[in-house]
């Protein structure tokens, strides 16, 4: 092959050594590809097969890129896993238990949510109501604290009231699970 200057473009110098351009290689991969399938013989169906298998082999060698985690394929074949939605709608279809069915009528479900309400709503204006009184009234007004110190004591009380807002509802919820348990256990020894 003589280089004309159409094919001298292809090649670069690079340290005084000729180097082919990565366009003019990747041309002659798919020449070879084709001149190697196009030389099988029928005769040779043995070894067609072994070649084709040895290419997709290479092929799926040449998917597999170094830097990439594989098991992204794993992961499609893996089942799904269950999400927050899926098992709360499990929950929600899930049948109840002959003795908790005491606790899932009509008024325990409107205490319950009442009793969210009312202490979602105190614990958001009760500290705010105790920070600013016991800032402005009792802190700076009777005990003549400068600001900093006033406002540090104020954020305590408040902290200190969120703790028995808690608190308080923690106990509300033990009694009337206690309560509830021991109406069950009354009506047992009646049966």
């Amino acid at each position: 092959m003589s280089d004309t200057p159409e094919q001298e473009q292809d090649f670069e110098l690079i340290d005084g050594a000729e180097r082919k351009s990565s366009t003019s290689d990747s041309f002659e991969a798919v020449d070879e590809k084709k001149n190697g399938s196009q030389s099988v013989s029928e005769n040779e169906d043995d070894n067609a097969d072994k070649s084709a298998k040895e290419e997709d082999d290479e092929v799926e060698e040449e998917m597999k890129l170094p830097f990439v985690d594989q098991s992204i394929k794993d992961d499609a074949n893996r089942p799904k896993e269950k999400d927050g939605e899926d098992l709360v709608e499990e929950a929600l279809k899930a049948p109840i238990r002959p003795d908790q069915e005491q606790f899932y009528t009509a008024e325990h479900s409107n205490r319950a949510i009442t009793l969210l309400i009312a202490f979602s709503a105190m614990m958001f204006t009760l500290p705010l109501l105790v920070m600013a009184s016991l800032y402005y009234w009792v802190f700076i007004d009777h005990f003549h604290l400068p600001p900093a110190e006033a406002m540090l004591y104020a954020g305590v009380c408040a902290a200190l009231v969120v703790i028995l807002i808690a608190a308080a509802f923690c106990y509300i919820a033990w009694k009337e699970e206690k309560d509830a348990e021991d109406k069950l256990r009354a009506e047992k020894k009646k049966e």
